[in-house]
């Protein structure tokens, strides 16, 4: 018993013991602690930046650009173990206030969790470029690729919409020059109507890709007429006289003279040439009739001219020549063999008493005169049905000559006389 007040007595006494036994427990509970809740460390690597304050940038007409990812960062966590088996990414509180930009573009980012004992994140700063926000309409244009079936060509291609409004950072929006869609025939033999991506570029044809750029919408219907085609002539024709002693020399020309037309199987069928309804004047002409015609408006409805052979006022004219020449004469002295003579009276005989060939006067187109000599040419004299004091011996008729010719040439009136013998009668 004395021993035990003597014990009480030197703590009682003594100070500096009672602060040592306060160490001593404290020591030895730490100890304690970390072998049965030591502390560690684990790192997370997607941790995402939460953005404050982006409403009042949105507000002043404003939008922002992160670089360089830095709104991703990794984050090393260090506390009990007991605390780092409950937590994932989503429990670190990583923020940046936008409305704290600094003069060089950066923004700090403030990390917490509870029940650790330190973080430490790779970067403490966020980067960000702040610029004027900028909306525009662009067009969009189609770029055809592939070939369609064989015997079909491309109608017409028809987008939904021909523009698109993008809006983002002005420096981005500004890059951009046209928006564009690729169509791929792959052989079709029917139309086609799908939803193509709109792609953006620059002036230089190059793909402008960037997440700050809003697009109105990503794509566009867009719908190509596939045809099929037939090759038919074009026809003209004339109307009017030429001048007297010219002649049309029933000769037209029309440059193209072919064209391929494209439109619905069952529309082509039924299509066997394309007629220029408007007829080439060569009334009073005394040279060919030169004239030009757009095409397009005589073609069937549903009809189109294959290819792009167009005028840069999107008419197709073709050329037609009516060609007029001056009258040609010729003389063809014709033997009296060539001449035959038909409706001889019955109980007569019948020849031409002429004293030599006779000449035939032609005129017409110089081609066919050409052609025409004594050898070809032949005439036909017919004696008529009755004279008016009937037919005997000895009797001299005048009998017109024909002559078989084509529409282009004609003959002077030619006459032969034919002297009549009365055959003799037997017994």
């Amino acid at each position: 018993m004395k021993i035990l007040k003597r014990f009480g007595a030197i703590l009682v006494n003594n100070l500096w013991l009672k602060v040592l036994a306060v160490i001593t427990a404290f020591v030895v509970w730490v100890i304690v602690a970390q072998i049965t809740n030591p502390v560690s460390t684990t790192t997370y690597s997607n941790v995402r930046v939460t953005l404050l304050g982006t409403d009042i940038l949105e507000s002043e007409g404003k939008v922002y650009q992160i670089l360089n990812n830095s709104d991703v960062v990794k984050v090393t966590v260090r506390a009990p173990e007991s605390v780092i088996g409950t937590l994932s990414a989503d429990d670190i509180s990583a923020v940046a206030d936008l409305s704290q930009i600094t003069e060089n573009g950066t923004v700090p980012i403030i990390y917490t969790l509870d029940s650790a004992e330190s973080i430490v994140a790779d970067h403490s700063e966020l980067q960000v470029v702040v610029e004027d926000k900028k909306t525009r309409y662009i067009n969009i244009v189609y770029e055809l690729v592939g070939s369609v079936g064989e015997g079909c060509v491309v109608g017409k291609v028809n987008l939904d919409r021909n523009r698109i409004e993008i809006s983002g950072p002005e420096s981005e929006v500004n890059r951009v020059a046209y928006a564009q869609v690729i169509i791929d025939l792959d052989g079709a033999v029917k139309s086609i109507s799908a939803d193509m991506e709109i792609v953006l570029y620059d002036s230089d044809g190059r793909k402008v890709e960037s997440e700050t750029i809003v697009k109105q919408t990503d794509y566009v219907t867009t719908t190509v007429t596939v045809l099929s085609t037939k090759t038919v002539p074009i026809y003209a024709s004339v109307t009017g006289t030429p001048a007297p002693g010219y002649i049309y020399a029933d000769e037209i020309s029309v440059s193209p003279e072919v064209i391929t037309i494209a439109g619905d199987t069952g529309v082509l069928s039924s299509i066997n040439r394309i007629e220029i309804t408007n007829p080439v004047d060569i009334g009073g002409a005394t040279e060919n009739a030169n004239t030009r015609f757009d095409l397009l408006k005589f073609l069937p409805s549903g009809v189109t001219i294959e290819g792009s052979q167009y005028d840069e006022d999107g008419s197709f004219m073709v050329e037609v020549v009516a060609y007029v020449e001056k009258i040609a004469e010729k003389n063809v002295s014709l033997p009296l063999e060539k001449i035959s003579i038909t409706g001889i009276p019955s109980g007569f005989t019948a020849e031409i008493i002429e004293d030599g060939p006779v000449s035939v006067g032609l005129s017409g187109l110089r081609i066919e005169l050409n052609a025409i000599s004594s050898e070809s040419l032949s005439g036909i004299a017919e004696i008529p049905v009755s004279v008016e004091d009937g037919f005997h011996d000895g009797q001299i008729l005048i009998v017109p000559v024909s002559f078989t010719l084509s529409e282009h040439v004609d003959a002077e009136p030619v006459y032969v006389r034919i002297q009549l013998t009365e055959e003799e009668k037997d017994g």
